[in-house]
């Protein structure tokens, strides 16, 4: 009897710390998917209407303008020259295009100065429609106002973080992300910060990606110069940038536990 107790006492030491670990394994695993998964009741929002946001005009934002008649010939003065009538590159049309100033203006040939921040693209087609009407200089114009500087700006815990262009007046949230890649392990779910600037006020918006129900919200969609944040969570920052997966911190700890029991064998 005395023989198996004393048999069993280091059998069981051997086996104490693998099954140690392998708890440790299975709570982090049950944490990571809990903070992990996106839209996790996603079937709940299952055919919701979707919103989309229009945007406004703001400063510094660049401006494609076009006038157009069914004779070019009068509508060829409000229009900046484009040189040679072959298709000009986004980066060419950004630099002849209309940079709003930081009082909201615009100067047009002809027509002078515009105010044109805090409207819409559509407004603004409107406004200047009714300006060339009313002074008599075309009779049934159409006008094509477009934003072609649109970028967002995202920081932190994704794959690629840096500023993205895009061409649409406004891009979900999740396209964002896929943009820069999709986020780290090292990323926070459930806190992603949206900063926007809109009529001279800066807004701070929280999503928690891991509930769908922030998708019915159109103020989530990205606009122009929005910034997205995606906070490091606590192994991240323990770690200060010295350990990429979260993971390794039990290993390290795994490896110095079974040192120690090497050693006191």
């Amino acid at each position: 009897m005395h023989i198996l107790k004393f048999t069993l006492i280091p059998f069981m030491k051997k086996i104490a710390f693998p099954l140690f670990l392998l708890f440790l394994l299975i709570l982090q695993s049950c944490a990571t998917k809990k903070n992990m998964l996106y839209l996790q009741d996603l079937d709940a929002y299952n055919n919701t209407t979707v919103s989309y946001a229009t945007t406004k005009i703001q400063p510094n934002d660049i401006l494609k303008i076009t006038v157009s008649d069914l004779n070019p010939l009068v509508a060829a003065p409000f229009n900046i020259s484009e040189g040679s009538g072959q298709q000009m590159s986004v980066e060419m049309m950004k630099l002849s295009g209309y940079l709003v100033t930081p009082e909201g203006m615009i100067s047009m040939p002809v027509l002078d100065t515009i105010q044109v921040v805090g409207l819409r693209p559509a407004n603004l087609e409107k406004k200047i429609k009714a300006r060339l009407i009313n002074d008599g200089y075309l009779v049934n114009p159409t006008v094509q106002v477009r934003v072609i500087n649109n970028k967002f700006t995202i920081l932190g815990e994704v794959q690629s973080p840096g500023v993205k262009p895009f061409t649409e007046e406004s891009i979900g949230l999740l396209d964002a992300l896929g943009m820069a890649g999709d986020l780290t392990y090292g990323g926070i779910r459930r806190d992603i910060k949206l900063i926007r600037e809109l009529e001279g006020k800066r807004l701070v918006y929280h999503i928690d990606l891991t509930t769908a129900a922030w998708m019915s919200n159109p103020e989530f969609r990205i606009r122009q110069n929005d910034v997205i944040v995606v906070t490091p969570n606590k192994l991240r920052v323990n770690s200060a940038g010295l350990i990429k997966d979260p993971l390794q911190p039990i290993g390290i700890i795994a490896s110095l536990l079974t040192l120690y029991f090497l050693i006191i064998r």
